[in-house]
């Protein structure tokens, strides 16, 4: 256990100093983004996130948008744990078998049903037994990506 302490104390800090990003294109996005919010939804947005079966490129994403780097919040984007507190679902993957249930529940659970977004199922991945259909056969969506 004190070797471990030592070596603690004589390597000292091995990571790199943090750099904010000034990367002038994102920021130009990001304020578009932010007074389309603050039109729309009053100053910020809630997003419950929803996996329906993806394969979890997507969450990893999502999870990175939350990151000191790209900041999202400073945007007025929230990430919610509960529907009841959304404004927006964001839905990953098509409809699994195991996880229709969920999603129908969480979609009942949220107050603001007009607003959704999902992104776009490609047809091998909605084509095999686990999956049933798309989210947009499961539940209306509003806006759909194309990715």
């Amino acid at each position: 256990m004190l070797n471990i302490f030592k070596k603690i104390l004589t390597t000292g800090v091995v990571t790199e100093q943090f750099k904010a990003p000034k990367d002038a294109e994102l920021e130009q996005l990001g304020i578009e983004i932010k007074s389309r919010i603050d039109k729309k939804f009053s100053g910020s947005i809630a997003i419950r996130q929803v996996d329906a079966g993806s394969c979890n490129g997507c969450e990893l994403e999502i999870h990175a948008l939350n990151n000191p780097f790209y900041d999202i919040e400073r945007f007025g984007v929230h990430f919610v744990a509960s529907p009841r507190h959304a404004d927006v679902l964001l839905v990953t993957g098509p409809v699994s078998r195991h996880m229709q249930t969920a999603l129908l529940r969480t979609y009942e659970a949220t107050p603001n049903r007009n607003g959704w977004l999902q992104p776009v199922i490609a047809p091998p991945a909605a084509a095999n037994s686990a999956c049933l259909m798309p989210v947009a056969a499961r539940c209306p969506t509003s806006f759909r990506s194309t990715w």
